[in-house]
């Protein structure tokens, strides 16, 4: 756990990453758009008075994306100029599996150094 914290401190230290080529991007909105989740996205320059939020994608074309806001449920036109990066948003259960497996790991760790210390 501590390390999953310091590597999310570590993370927002650096500066940011060149923005995603409009290939990658396109990857990950028909990706989501075939599962049915949402994604998040990350402008290069706040658009009305956001600079980040999530949604369904409704539409994809060679030059930009539709996407339905969370939060407001306004559907926003958005060309791939504008965007620095659009990442697939993970669901609960997706959330909940992986702390799942994560704590498994741990456990096992912990028996196999305890087991390993009594021999």
């Amino acid at each position: 756990m501590a390390v999953l914290v310091h590597g999310s401190i570590a993370a927002q230290d650096q500066p940011q990453s060149p923005p995603q080529t409009v290939a990658k991007m396109q990857q990950v909105l028909h990706k989501a758009q075939e599962k049915d989740k949402a994604v998040k996205v990350i402008l290069n320059k706040k658009i009305d008075k956001q600079k980040k939020f999530s949604g369904k994608v409704s539409d994809i074309s060679d030059t930009g994306f539709v996407v339905t806001d969370q939060k407001t449920g306004k559907p926003m036109k958005l060309a791939y100029a504008d965007v620095r990066e659009v990442l697939q948003k993970w669901s609960k259960k997706d959330v909940t599996i992986a702390i799942v497996v994560v704590a498994g790991v741990v456990i096992l760790v912990l028996l196999f150094i305890g087991s390993k210390v009594h021999d």
